[in-house]
């Protein structure tokens, strides 16, 4: 038995969402690696459903740890991470001793330096999966409509890293007060 807590159903107006089958699967036809794919109809998390009792929380912090985030993408933008004392502080300084440098976004192991920006695409679509903003009439939607995301780069353009940055990404995803973490 299911109630609706919140309030009633909600569908975003982002123009990509009924494409989302995970979200929403009314048996739309996708595009995958075996080619095209009749989906399931409800074979999904029922998002609308679940956006009726919570759409997220600002408060809820997620590092995403993978090849970066893109966090200029309209999508991602309102839901990324502002680290307050590093944009305030001085450059070339870890204004809040986390171990990463002018991090004002996250931090990039791969190449050791505080600018988490995705150089692949992997860690911004799940980013987008994640937490992108809804009602905003662009592309997609998260599941989480409100969050905040952690900008962890560990992963280079060509996808390869090393355990020893994964290590100092969890780490770094921690002392930064995450809530949790998507660890590709």
């Amino acid at each position: 038995i299911y109630t609706i807590v919140g309030g009633s159903e909600q569908t975003p107006n982002d123009p990509k969402f009924g494409e989302l089958w995970g979200l929403v699967n009314s048996g739309q036809k996708t595009i995958g690696d075996a080619g095209i794919v009749n989906g399931l109809q409800g074979f999904d998390i029922n998002a609308v459903r679940g956006w009726a009792i919570e759409t997220g929380s600002k408060n809820v912090k997620i590092a995403v740890i993978d090849t970066g985030v893109d966090y200029t993408l309209a999508d991602l933008a309102p839901n990324i991470w502002t680290n307050q004392a590093e944009l305030n502080g001085l450059p070339g300084v870890d204004d809040d001793n986390n171990g990463c440098v002018d991090d004002i976004h996250g931090c990039d192991f791969a190449n050791n330096d505080g600018d988490p920006k995705d150089d692949h695409g992997h860690g911004s679509h799940v980013s987008g999966t994640i937490g992108g903003a809804a009602n905003n009439g662009i592309d997609v939607v998260g599941v989480a409509w409100n969050t905040t995301i952690i900008g962890v780069k560990f992963l280079s353009g060509s996808g390869s890293g090393t355990l020893e940055n994964a290590v100092k990404s969890i780490d770094y995803a921690t002392a930064v007060g995450a809530t949790m973490s998507s660890n590709s």
